[in-house]
């Protein structure tokens, strides 16, 4: 261990963490900076403990991040800063009772190589880097697009087609930003660019307002008011799950993309048993970002539109959701076939004056007028 340089109370390269670093970034570039294979390093450390099996962003223990803290001169806090569960009281509600975490990549398990990414970055950010590092929030299913070079995320690497695996680097490896798999430097593409359009601006601002969310763990929302954004992500998640997992999911993304003319795309799961939106690529789950991001905005009236023009129900709405925030349940039990009925009708009336919905055939024709182009946004 001495050979190595690791006996003391410090390493000899003193790497500390970067602004919202990842902790598997930040132990990657320690093991580079002293020379080391990741699981070389981590096996000199903590010999017992198998450290790259799973997803060590989440399971890394206090013991090990206070280890790290002391061998590189960084406060306990800022090391603890570095792992996903220092998200775990603003991202998730009473994780410990549901045992799922809504949002966060579920990516490859580290000790296999199975081709499921579960880390995003943006090249450009990587090349503005002194020191290039991977973001914690790059772990985040709504993260979609940065925000500072309005450019969508990737990942994966754009010559091999390999998730980012930061754990496989070699020690020879002079920048954390080479593909393990073929050495192709990750920041020498250029990441798609945004449309000058509405939808593609929208989904930049929604995220923005969702990072400055994550920074104090509140949001505001015309109704109910200014809520925390754990009960939030949740009911986006809930909104992401009626697009892409609930049994009508092909039939209700239809209908959205219709709406805000949008072409229809399929969603492709890596396991037919795992269709979670966790396990999605990047590029789906930017397409379903766009559709939320117009779905909720000008919270609560554009969605309950949305809700009664495409007649999507509370039973729909709350499927599968155990318990949902009050105020989102309150929202949804004012969708119903007679508040779509009072609303709509004054637009169908000069075209049809005789149309009851008492009438024989009245509900069908409801319907059917309900998805008429005529109400498209």
């Amino acid at each position: 261990m001495a050979d190595k340089g690791l006996s003391g109370q410090r390493f000899p390269c003193h790497v500390q963490p970067q602004a919202d670093e990842l902790l598997s970034s930040w132990l990657t570039r320690l093991s580079l900076a002293h020379g080391l294979q990741p699981r070389t390093f981590c096996t000199i450390l903590w010999p017992a403990t198998p450290i790259w099996i799973g997803d060590l962003d989440w399971r890394a223990t206090s013991g090990m991040l206070s280890l790290l803290a002391q061998k590189t001169a960084t406060s306990r806090q800022r090391a603890f800063a570095t792992s996903l569960r220092a998200y775990a009281s603003t991202l998730w509600e009473g994780l410990s009772a549901y045992g799922s975490r809504p949002w966060l990549l579920l990516g490859a398990r580290q000790s296999q190589r199975s081709g499921r990414p579960g880390l995003q970055y943006c090249p450009q950010c990587l090349r503005a880097d002194a020191t290039p590092y991977f973001r914690r929030c790059w772990r985040l299913g709504f993260m979609t697009v940065c925000t500072a070079h309005r450019r969508r995320l990737l990942d994966r690497c754009a010559a091999c087609g390999e998730p980012v695996t930061l754990h496989c680097l070699p020690s020879e490896t002079e920048t954390i930003t080479r593909c393990a798999r073929c050495q192709h430097d990750l920041r020498a593409i250029e990441a798609p660019g945004l449309e000058d359009s509405p939808l593609h601006q929208r989904v930049v601002a929604f995220q923005a307002w969702l990072l400055t969310a994550l920074s104090t763990g509140w949001c505001q929302l015309a109704v109910p008011g200014r809520v925390r954004l754990a009960p939030y992500l949740r009911v986006l998640h809930q909104l992401a799950c009626v697009l892409a997992t609930h049994p009508r999911a092909d039939y209700r993304r239809a209908q959205l993309c219709y709406r805000c003319d949008q072409p229809f795309f399929a969603l492709c799961f890596p396991a037919a048993a795992r269709r979670v939106i966790e396990a999605l690529a990047v590029t789906d789950r930017f397409r379903l970002m766009l559709l939320l991001a117009w779905w909720v905005e000008d919270w609560p009236e554009h969605f309950i539109a949305v809700c009664l023009e495409t007649c999507l129900w509370p039973r729909e709405l709350l499927a599968r959701m155990p318990a949902p925030p009050v105020w989102f349940a309150d929202i949804v039990q004012n969708i119903s076939w007679w508040e779509a009925l009072h609303r709509l009708t004054p637009l169908w009336q000069p075209d049809t004056p005789d149309w009851h919905p008492l009438k024989q055939g009245g509900w069908a024709e409801f319907q059917r007028l309900l998805n008429s182009p005529r109400q498209s946004h």
